[in-house]
């Protein structure tokens, strides 16, 4: 029954890699057949989102020194 499992998902991390690789040489085919103003905007935009996401996870992350007595933490 674990083989099941294993090969499913091996299969279908295969697919993943696949649709993660076609639509890298989509968005390369794109970048290549329009000028820069059209997908630069895009870039930024996205680029901009991260960097937005990432400063407010910072934001909110609780201090060390609460986690100080969590039975998680390796001493």
């Amino acid at each position: 029954m674990s083989t099941n499992n294993s090969e499913g998902r091996d299969n279908g991390h295969a697919r993943n890699r696949e649709e993660r690789r076609r639509r890298i040489r989509d968005w390369a085919a794109y970048v290549r057949t329009h000028p820069d103003e059209d997908w630069g905007t895009q870039v930024n935009t996205l680029v901009n989102s991260q960097l937005q996401s990432a400063r407010h996870l910072e934001d909110e992350r609780p201090d060390r020194e609460t986690f100080d007595d969590s039975p998680l933490l390796d001493r």
